[in-house]
């Protein structure tokens, strides 16, 4: 009789587990997670080709640019030696030497009598920090800012 009652609680604990798995049904769940994240995953590159076709048609149109303002800048500047060459003008009274050469620096820093001006330089400052603090507080531009001791 004491096995029969082993018996009967191995069934219900039996019964009990599978009505639990069923209930809990976790492969639907992880199926809807995984379709989630391959949606999201398909929209994030999809977005990262957008933006990487965005700049590269960007940059197109940006040396286009650049290379139609040179264009230009060259034609104004041979018209004004052309038409206004003449022995009466000479020095800065002809506007054939009004204009500036617009060629690309070759070390692609900045224009390079900028680089190389001290004048310029000179008037250069760094970054300061305006933010209200007691003398004893770091201010937000230095390096420990933010930082608990």
């Amino acid at each position: 009789m004491g096995w029969l009652i082993y018996l009967i609680v191995f069934a219900l604990g039996g019964l009990g587990g599978w009505l639990l798995a069923r209930s809990r049904n976790p492969d639907t769940r992880v199926r809807e997670l995984e379709t989630h994240l391959t949606d999201l995953q398909g929209k994030y590159d999809h977005y990262q080709e957008s933006v990487t076709q965005h700049f590269g048609a960007t940059a197109q149109l940006a040396n286009a640019l650049t290379t139609s303002f040179r264009e230009l800048h060259q034609h104004m500047q041979l018209g004004a030696q052309n038409l206004c060459a003449d022995s009466k003008r000479h020095g800065s009274s002809n506007p054939a030497n009004a204009f500036i050469s617009i060629e690309a620096p070759r070390n692609g820093l900045g224009h390079a009598a900028l680089l190389n001006d001290d004048a310029y330089l000179s008037s250069v400052e760094p970054p300061r920090d305006y933010a209200t603090k007691k003398p004893s507080d770091r201010g937000t531009l230095d390096e420990d800012y933010g930082f608990r001791d």
